[in-house]
């Protein structure tokens, strides 16, 4: 399977600054899923690693994040507003990225509810 992998960063919020993301992106990609780590994990855990490897082998690309606590090595996990926006922003991100994909948000554990509480706010565009 043929598929670039291109790492950047993002504004995750104006007060926390930048997070790391990683885009694997397979040739044929019709689809983007915006995927978060869990809370004691980060986006490089074998877990995440493999989850984009399996879904790149289907292409379906991944824009991999972290939160800003991640960012930082770990420690205590932010508030949840901070967590919601920085799901919005990733989701930005990744739009900004591949733009030409359409986008499914989603996660690991933690990041995935975090997903369904900033999607139950307001849509995520």
């Amino acid at each position: 399977m043929n598929y670039q992998t291109i790492e950047s960063k993002f504004i995750a919020t104006p007060e926390k600054g930048e997070v790391s993301s990683i885009l694997i992106r397979p040739d044929d990609a019709k689809w983007l899923l915006v995927l978060g780590h869990g809370s004691g994990t980060n986006m490089r855990s074998a877990t995440l690693q493999t989850i984009a490897e399996r879904l790149a082998d289907i292409d379906i690309a991944t824009f991999r994040y972290q939160f800003p606590y991640m960012e930082r090595g770990g420690g205590g996990r932010e508030s949840q507003a901070v967590a919601l926006a920085t799901v919005r922003s990733a989701a930005a991100a990744a739009h900004e990225a591949a733009s030409d994909l359409a986008i499914l948000v989603g996660g690991h554990s933690y990041s995935g509810r975090m997903s369904s509480h900033t999607a139950a706010e307001a849509p995520i565009e």
